[in-house]
């Protein structure tokens, strides 16, 4: 991505307090076995670290309480790899995709706040480029919505891979300081910063919004789109929780276990049904790290008044770091 698209289209990054980075199998059974929490989420939230990649396939049986359990007992694996034996009192819940979102929906609606005036981001972009080579930088941008005020600097630590070989690229660092609405186009309507802020925070009326704003995009395309984009932005809690419960409903999503991504950090991946998506999570399940399009390639097309990005096989994009900050220059 360049600075002009980077302006063009805000597209700020990642997700959640690093505590959640510690959750193990047993916050994921507790939340399991319990109701959803409906604590209301504060404005703005501090979003750190984030990663994404390639994984094989695995599904873990995870002990988890009872409703009447008393004693809260250890989760654990049998050394060969065997699911262990529940005791009486237990009950074994199966971590699919769907569990895995909605347990870290509840993570996520718990997130701390922190506030500032600068939304910081930086991504690292992977392109494919023909002829079997892979152009790889990083651009980190700060952006104030009230003022317009921000900055770019694009072609951070550049790379190029090319037959499975990596060599850094000539740097070509580009800083630009700017005073502009940045504006996302959204199903015809045109989103601002604090408009996010303001999007609906429960299920059902954020599922309202998306469909109205759907505007023909195919379905599971556009709530995987939306899935990013209100993960890695400067969303409410709530409405990063409500996000991961829709994602949650789509059909035929696939979970794969113990993935790392291209900068070496582990997670799960969430895979839409026709494999060309796959959205990289950290292990709360409520952290979004990168994104992975390995659908057939697709040019930008309009759509009504928006515009559906492109995307070439192969692309990724990894959510380094993002969070609330004071002044240009600042990182979180």
């Amino acid at each position: 991505m360049n600075t002009d698209e980077l302006i063009r289209a805000l597209r700020p990054d990642d997700l959640l307090d690093e505590a959640y980075h510690r959750r193990r199998e047993a916050d994921l059974a507790r939340i399991l076995a319990g109701p959803p929490s409906l604590r209301p989420a504060s404005v703005r939230t501090r979003l750190v670290l984030a990663g994404a990649a390639a994984a094989v396939s695995a599904a873990l049986a995870v002990p988890a309480l009872m409703p009447g359990a008393t004693t809260p007992g250890g989760v654990g694996e049998p050394a060969g790899g065997g699911v262990a034996s529940a005791p009486a009192n237990r009950a074994v819940v199966t971590l699919d995709a769907r569990s895995f979102l909605l347990a870290g929906a509840e993570n996520a609606a718990r997130a701390d706040v922190e506030t500032g005036r600068y939304w910081y981001s930086r991504e690292r972009l992977y392109e494919p480029q023909p002829p079997g080579t892979v152009r790889i930088s990083s651009t980190e941008s700060w952006y104030d919505g009230e003022t317009g005020r921000g900055r770019t600097t694009s072609g951070l630590d550049a790379e190029v891979v090319m037959g499975g070989a990596t060599a850094k690229a000539t740097p070509t660092p580009r800083t630009r300081d700017f005073r502009i609405t940045l504006l996302t186009d959204i199903g015809g309507e045109s989103l601002s910063q604090d408009d996010f802020r303001r999007l609906p925070r429960e299920v059902e009326g954020l599922r309202r919004w998306l469909e109205a704003h759907r505007r023909g995009e195919p379905s599971a395309e556009f709530t995987f789109r939306m899935a990013r984009l209100l993960l890695s932005g400067p969303t409410t809690p709530a409405t990063r929780a409500a996000m991961l419960r829709i994602l949650a409903d789509e059909p035929g999503l696939r979970l794969e276990r113990g993935v790392t991504d291209p900068v070496g950090r582990s997670g799960a991946a969430v895979v839409s049904a026709d494999g060309a998506i796959r959205l990289i999570i950290d292990e709360s399940g409520a952290r979004l790290l990168a994104e992975e399009y390995n659908g057939p390639d697709r040019k930008a097309e309009r759509v009504g008044r928006s515009v559906r990005v492109g995307a070439r096989r192969g692309e990724k994009t990894v959510y380094e770091s993002s969070g609330w900050v004071e002044k240009i220059g600042d990182r979180p």
